[in-house]
């Protein structure tokens, strides 16, 4: 008996996904060690793709707009006074952003016994903003000429943004290295090969500014760092005809373990056959796990910036010649250091973290074919330069059956941005988002999510042309099944 299975990537984290029994070689994504409880012992991915985007400054409010309008091509944007097709919310809370996308290849897991192995592709991009000032977006959208910000001193510290696009090949394995009695214990780990295609980044240890007026800031002090590796010729930002498709390579590693609570004693037996291992359900399964850890380093058309204890009193600062990328940060440099075109740029590659995460999974069998499942990621900062994770706490109850899945994840975006989602699998298609209001018009449009994938499953126990396969497919009679076909009474 088999089945395709629709399962989805992460648009951002998808809980209600990746942490079922049937996500197969999709729970590699949260914690590698969990491959081992999948109820599938086969799965081939054939295509995935997620999209998610989030941030707490920009929106559109729910009466105003429903997201699935988007693909009705006679329904456009409101525009408001501003003459923006948005608002932007008011105080001086920091300001954070994610938009997260992801194209999954060809994929697939195999689980032998106590030991289960996994490839996955897939095409990646991620842009983050942490700590961003609450006035420079307002300045942004207004202008210099906002009078309500200009003649204030700001101090900030600490800003981050950067954006990264790139290709992996990962090869996870997991192992059963303890099992007694109803405790299983299973460690893993993935390794992949990165390819960079494009990143750029800005870092802002601190800033000490005021904007004058619409043409003038006076910035006090700065020290940041910038750096750029992008697909476009530096000189007349044009998509070149040639030039490399990959400006960076590096490696990535996921590490967990998992400690699973059977419903019974461990069955120490020996299938005659991969399709007949069976299926124990648990009653908990707690899971740590660091997800991506591991950098790019870019050295292809790169540029790094550094502007180290600088200030100018910027008089004609709506001047700047935006042409391309060389003349801005020509002029920038000129601007800091005496005419100087040259004197920022400090290298010709850097290096760029992957969104590091420490991951804890609990998923608990509270009564047959129901699951609730917690799931916190917290981010991890460990190089110099690096994209920056969300955190996020959600909470999903999950009714699942071989052919049917239903979630309902509620999570708490950064830890205090409220979402709730729904995903369901019938067959072989899953579709889900983790932002219903948005879908339905009940909260502001401030992001998007959605996801889906293709994969065809094999499930534990059931094999193909058996004669007793169906006996196979149920955990009580899988031992009634093999002592009948090994003649015992």
């Amino acid at each position: 008996m088999a089945f395709i299975a629709v399962q989805s990537l992460w648009a951002q984290e998808t809980p209600g996904i990746t942490q079922g029994n049937f996500a197969g070689s999709q729970m590699v994504h949260m914690n590698p060690a969990n491959m081992l409880q999948s109820k599938t012992f086969m799965d081939l991915q054939l295509f995935s793709v997620s999209a998610f985007a989030q941030n707490n400054f920009i929106y559109i409010p729910a009466n105003d707009y429903r997201t699935y309008q988007a693909f009705n091509s006679n329904v456009e944007l409101p525009v408001y006074e501003s003459g923006n097709n948005f608002l932007y919310r008011g105080g001086e809370n920091r300001r954070i952003a994610s938009a997260v996308s992801r194209v999954g290849g060809l994929s697939g897991m195999l689980i032998n016994g106590d030991h289960a192995f996994a490839l996955n592709t897939g095409v990646r991009a991620f842009t983050s903003a942490t700590r961003v000032p609450f006035e420079i977006p307002v300045f942004a959208v207004e202008g210099l000429d906002y009078s309500p910000l200009q003649n204030i001193r700001f101090q900030n510290t600490n800003l981050n943004t950067a954006s990264m696009v790139w290709g992996e090949v990962g090869l996870s394995y997991a192992y059963a290295f303890n099992k007694y009695f109803r405790d299983h214990w299973a460690a893993g780990i993935t390794v992949k090969r990165l390819m960079g295609h494009s990143a750029a980044f800005l870092h802002v240890e601190d800033m000490d500014y005021v904007v004058i007026d619409n043409r003038t800031i006076n910035i006090i002090n700065m020290n940041a760092t910038a750096g750029l590796a992008l697909p476009v010729d530096y000189n007349d930002n044009t998509f070149p005809d040639s030039g490399p498709l990959i400006k960076g390579g590096g490696f990535g590693f996921d590490l967990g373990i998992t400690l699973t609570r059977k419903k019974q004693g461990i069955q120490r037996h020996n299938p005659i056959r991969i399709c007949e291992q069976p299926f124990t359900d648990y009653e908990f399964r707690l899971g740590v796990s660091i997800i991506d850890i591991g950098s790019i380093n870019f050295s292809n058309s790169t540029q790094l910036h550094q502007y180290e204890n600088v200030g100018v009193f910027w008089e004609r600062a709506d001047t700047i010649d935006f042409v391309n990328l060389n003349t801005l940060t020509g002029q920038l440099s000129a601007l800091f250091h005496d005419g100087d075109t040259d004197a920022t740029l400090a290298d010709n590659s850097f290096r760029l973290g992957l969104p590091t995460a420490l991951s804890i999974q609990f998923d608990y069998n509270f009564m047959q074919n129901w699951y609730l499942n917690t799931l916190i990621i917290h981010p991890i900062s460990l190089n110099e330069y690096s994209l920056e994770r969300p955190a996020q706490l959600a909470v999903t109850p999950r009714y699942e059956t071989d052919w049917f899945d239903f979630g309902l994840p509620v999570s708490l975006y950064d830890y205090r941005i409220p979402r709730v989602g729904a995903f369901v699998r019938l067959g072989f298609i899953t579709l889900g988002t983790d932002r219903l209001g948005t879908l339905f018009g009940i909260s502001d449009i401030d992001g998007v999510d959605f996801y889906a994938s293709v994969k065809i499953n094999l499930r534990r126990g059931v094999c193909i042309g058996g004669g007793d396969s169906g006996a196979c497919a149920n955990d009580d009679n899988y031992l009634r099944a093999m002592g009948k076909r090994l003649g015992w009474r």
